[in-house]
């Protein structure tokens, strides 16, 4: 409970959002919990890499005169935050606002009857200097440094961007991309979507149709009753069922094992038919491929050549018997697409009824279908429980497809994306639901539904850049919690439409989270979650702050898709937010 209390007020403090009490509460778990000061350094090590890249000012000379700065704080860390001290005093006089004791200059070297009063006036520090300065005084407040040593960093010419190390980057252990699929039936197959990354394995299915995509290049339409082992980006082993391969020449030398053969293409269009005896059939629609015995390891005594329109049934003897080809037998990508796009015809229509069902449902507080007006393209047309009209209003965003083919979707790329909408009344529980395409996590927070700034028991719905979906509530003013999952997101699952949903139950006192119409997290409600939620001015993708007066805003701004958003007034239970995901799933 404590190392997530930690990361809460991390991320807070990052955010220049912490209070004076919990400045206070973040300084005494990190005198407590000593293992998180290493964490807290990588966060700010980040962050300040980042506001690096997203300064527009930012220029080769600012660059360097930051990273001097830098290793000046490092080198001499009492003497930079006293420095710091005194210029956010000297920018104090000017403005009756921000009241700073003098005492303040020996922020650098806290005494222990004395940590207490400097920790309550660092939120001022944060006012004039940022969270690196505020940061750096909270670490010397509990005792430890910011730098354990000095590094001397070698200043490129090329500031704008920040290359990772090879270290950095996730390892992808995928082999092929499944990148269609038709009526599957089958346990191992219930989770299969297309645009999904596929490692090296078992694939077993009772009925329907799979189009892979290998790393190597080549393209493999399987039909089930099948049972497929993949090797690796160029091999895969036929267990039984039918199967089309396309290999263009990069992807030449792409093989197929089977119970009775080993296929080798030279760059060709080719079918393989096992059958449940064992028997393998190889038709060749284009091109020519190789043929050995299996397990033979490639044996050129066993080697036997087919050219197109050659076509041959191989026994469990290994006999080989000559057969006409069957070109019709064999389901190529065109005519899967067809049927997918006749099958996501009839999902759809489901999914409009089910649409249209939720007018009579008094527990919607708001529904947005995003179907796009013929006349107002800049409006998005949505409908509370009583069946009055909900306006929002779109900001920047641009029109894309969504989930079907003439279903459509809004696109929120830019720092100006946004919908804005207004939903009033207050609740006991609330139960948010969207189906979401992400592309990319390129901020710190991703929003979702936020309301204009956060007041008490205003609820902000939100993606975490590491990709855990987040529900922070503010309970007081000094008490806030985000109510977060696991990771949902990492980079094989962005550019895949996923349905999120999240149950704030006051009832029964927690937050439940669901991925695809499963239960992915559930936590308790914070002790101090008392009162009525409200949502009332509301962001969509994007987040505002809500003054009349002109100020900066934390830019989190979505980047991806959204073509349908639901909030409920009530708690869903887990059939019915199951019945949301299996009704609308593409």
């Amino acid at each position: 409970m404590a190392d997530s209390q930690l990361d809460e007020l991390i991320e807070r403090l990052l955010d220049d959002e912490l209070s004076p009490a919990e400045v206070d509460e973040l300084v005494g778990l990190l005198r407590d919990h000593p293992h998180k000061i290493k964490d807290l350094r990588s966060h700010l090590e980040i962050a300040d890499l980042l506001s690096q890249y997203e300064d527009p000012y930012r220029d080769l000379d600012r660059f360097k005169a930051a990273l001097q700065t830098r290793q000046d704080a490092a080198a001499d860390r009492d003497g930079f935050v006293n420095r710091v001290v005194a210029s956010a005093k000297n920018a104090s006089a000017s403005d009756d606002r921000l009241l700073c004791d003098t005492n303040e200059a020996q922020i650098g070297m806290p005494q222990a009857s004395g940590a207490r009063n400097s920790v309550a006036r660092v939120p001022a520090l944060v006012a004039w200097t940022g969270w690196f300065a505020a940061a750096t005084a909270i670490l010397l407040l509990a005792g430890v440094l910011l730098h354990e040593e000095t590094t001397t960093v070698e200043i490129s010419e090329r500031p704008n961007f920040v290359s990772p190390t090879e270290a950095d980057d996730p390892d992808d252990l995928g082999v092929a991309v499944l990148t269609q699929a038709s009526q599957l039936v089958g346990k191992e197959v219930a989770d299969l979507i297309p645009g999904q990354t596929i490692p090296p394995g078992t694939i077993a299915w009772e009925s329907g149709l799979i189009q892979l995509e290998f790393y190597g290049g080549a393209t493999v339409v399987a039909q089930g009753p099948a049972k497929l082992e993949i090797l690796d980006a160029s091999r895969v082993v036929c267990h039984s069922g039918r199967l089309r391969a396309n290999v263009p020449e990069p992807a030449r030398g792409f093989a197929v094992l089977a119970p009775t053969l080993e296929l080798v293409d030279l760059g060709t269009e080719f079918g393989v038919d096992v059958s449940a005896n064992g028997q393998t059939e190889v038709h060749v629609f284009d091109g020519t491929v190789e043929i050995y015995e299996p397990q033979s390891n490639r044996n050129l005594s066993t080697r036997r050549e087919l050219n197109a329109g050659d076509a041959v049934a191989v026994g469990q003897g290994g006999e080989r018997l000559p057969i006409d080809v069957r070109n019709q037998d064999f389901v190529t990508p065109g005519r899967l697409h067809e049927l997918t796009n006749a099958r996501n015809r009839e999902q759809q229509l489901d999914w409009q009824e089910f649409r249209d069902s939720l007018r009579s449902d008094p527990r919607v507080v708001a529904y947005f279908p995003f179907d796009r007006s013929p006349t107002e393209d800049r409006t998005l047309d949505g409908y509370g429980s009583d069946g009055s009209r909900l306006v929002g209003a779109i900001v920047g965003c641009e029109w894309s497809e969504g989930r079907w083919p003439d279903k459509a979707a809004l696109q929120f790329k830019r720092p100006g994306d946004r919908v804005r909408i207004q939903l009033p009344g207050e609740y006991d529980s609330l139960t948010y639901s969207t189906w979401l395409r992400v592309d990319g996590l390129d901020r710190r927070f991703n929003s979702l539904l936020l309301t204009d700034g956060f007041p008490v028991n205003a609820p902000h719905w939100q993606i975490r850049q590491d990709g855990r979906l987040i529900l922070g509530v503010s309970h007081s003013p000094k008490a806030s919690r985000d109510y977060m999952t696991e990771p949902v997101f990492d980079v094989f699952r962005l550019g895949q439409w996923v349905h999120l949903a999240t149950v704030y139950d006051a009832s029964e006192r927690r937050i439940d989270h669901y991925v695809n119409g499963e239960l992915h997290a559930r936590t308790s409600l914070h002790e101090k979650a008392e009162g009525k939620l409200r949502i009332g001015d509301a962001t969509i993708g994007n987040w505002y702050r809500g003054s009349n007066r002109f100020h900066p805003t934390k830019v989190r701004n979505l980047n991806g898709c959204m073509d349908e958003l639901i909030v409920f007034g009530d708690v869903l239970g887990e059939a019915e937010i199951q019945k949301i995901y299996d009704v609308g799933k593409p």
